[in-house]
């Protein structure tokens, strides 16, 4: 046997096997019509979350335990104007936004990829979020957030174990009271730099949150004066 038929022989292999993995990949949920935000609340957290959490590891979205935390926390704290770095395909920005409607608030969510941009705008219609709630801006975020004229109450950072140039972007953008939540994966030394910087910045107070997942959001908020 050739060594012609043979690549020919494994290349088809790997078309097939491709193939079969596209084939099963099952389609996004689409909403049916609500009758009420409570209800269409209802069919993102029950069957919208759950289908993009089926692909948590290929997009590298926080832990759905949290998702609920970021929800929890911007309804908490009353956040109005939230920015986030490192949209993905949305999922972390459907958790803030549906917390900033209870707020009467909005998220400006930074994503670089072009195909991610795409994901994420048709996830949060899917929800009901897009530009009513959350705004997706395509874009590299150390470029973007410079020219931002908003100043925000909340930043999320979501961009992987290297954050602490995202964040020193940011912290000119932040109000007084502004929290800044930051996702640390699950990675020997993750942060590291980003939280020795913070300890030497006695005007923020630093804590670690883990929900129970083997991720963790760094949570740093302003010491107010005396």
């Amino acid at each position: 046997m050739s060594k012609t038929v043979l690549v020919l022989g494994a290349l088809g292999v790997v078309i097939v096997a491709v193939g079969a993995w596209l084939l099963g990949q099952p389609s996004a949920p689409e909403p049916p019509h609500f009758v009420s935000d409570a209800q269409r609340h209802e069919w993102v957290l029950d069957t919208l979350l759950p289908w993009m959490e089926r692909f948590r590891e290929r997009y590298h979205n926080v832990p759905r335990s949290d998702g609920e935390f970021l929800r929890w926390l911007v309804i908490a704290t009353n956040r109005r104007k939230a920015l986030e770095i490192g949209t993905a395909n949305g999922y972390s920005a459907i958790w803030l936004g549906l917390g900033l409607e209870v707020t009467k608030g909005r998220l400006t969510t930074i994503e670089i990829k072009p195909d991610l941009v795409r994901e994420a705008k048709a996830n949060l219609k899917r929800a009901g979020l897009l530009e009513r709630v959350v705004t997706v801006v395509e874009g590299d975020a150390l470029k973007v957030v410079p020219k931002l004229t908003d100043k925000f109450d909340f930043a999320f950072i979501d961009i992987g174990p290297r954050a602490l140039p995202f964040v020193e972007v940011v912290l000119p953008k932040l109000t007084d009271d502004a929290i800044i939540a930051v996702h640390r994966p699950p990675f020997e030394g993750a942060l590291s730099d980003y939280l020795a910087a913070m300890q030497k910045r006695p005007e923020w107070l630093t804590t670690v949150v883990q929900t129970g997942a083997p991720t963790a959001i760094v949570l740093s908020v302003r010491v107010p004066e005396r």
